[in-house]
């Protein structure tokens, strides 16, 4: 097997040296101990998180903070993408539009939707759009996958699941363990939607990292490892938005 990239052996060990790296519970404490944003980004900026802030100083604006989290995640997606093999490339390229979710729900049950899809490159037509013809819109985008579910007013979570599934190359066991990473993430979700205390929220969140982990070091050199090291991305950005948010709000 080759180990450049393109090959699992590669994507092994690219994402073994950022894990490696991964802020540590002392730092990530040091953090939130912050009191205001200058003091958090100080901290946050001597850690392995570093990348997800260098383009953000503590005067940005807020939706501006968003869009640039957004562009962090939607490059470090697309980096993952070209260590894996081509088969599956199309697959971790649409984790891209997770973030985006939320806003495609909010359009598909006729909720207000954040004012930042106004701006964005993607979103800003459908959502100018009336709203019987929003729709439509996302037809020829690489969100049409989900044009059923907005005009249906249904699940967009479930139609992006679909059609995520529908990218997986047909590779028996892989798909195995994907499904029973999804079962475990599936189970964490819907206990952290249920949950009303911080704490308790911030406790769902660890066990889902656990299991993100233990589901990674299960599936060596095999797509479950990028998209479970995804997920543990994913959740540093979860800490760092609602970290900076919070701050930002009370600056």
């Amino acid at each position: 097997m080759s180990a450049g990239a393109g090959s699992f052996a590669y994507a092994q060990a690219r994402m073994q040296a950022r894990l490696g790296q991964r802020i540590s519970g002392d730092d990530l404490q040091r953090a939130r101990a912050a009191r205001d944003l200058p003091a958090y980004l100080q901290q946050v900026r001597s850690t392995a998180l570093a990348r997800h802030v260098a383009r953000i100083a503590v005067d940005t604006d807020a939706h501006e903070i968003e869009r640039r989290l957004r562009e962090q995640w939607g490059a470090t997606v697309e980096e993952v993408a070209r260590w894996q093999p081509l088969a599956w490339r199309p697959a971790t390229i649409w984790l891209r539009w997770l973030p985006y979710l939320p806003a495609l729900q909010k359009l598909a049950r006729g909720g207000r939707v954040p004012a930042w899809t106004r701006e964005d490159p993607l979103l800003a037509r459908v959502v100018a759009a009336a709203p019987g013809r929003r729709a439509g819109v996302l037809g020829g985008t690489v969100l049409e996958p989900l044009q059923r579910a907005v005009a249906a007013h249904g699940d967009v979570g479930s139609a992006w699941l679909d059609h995520w599934r529908s990218l997986w190359p047909h590779e028996p066991a892989v798909r195995v363990a994907l499904e029973r990473m999804l079962r475990d993430v599936t189970i964490v979700a819907a206990s952290l939607d249920a949950a009303d205390a911080r704490a308790t929220s911030a406790g769902t969140l660890r066990v889902l990292g656990r299991r993100l982990l233990r589901a990674f070091r299960r599936n060596p050199l095999s797509p479950v490892a990028a998209f479970a090291w995804l997920g543990l991305e994913a959740l540093d950005q979860l800490e760092l938005r609602g970290a900076i948010a919070m701050r930002k709000a009370l600056g």
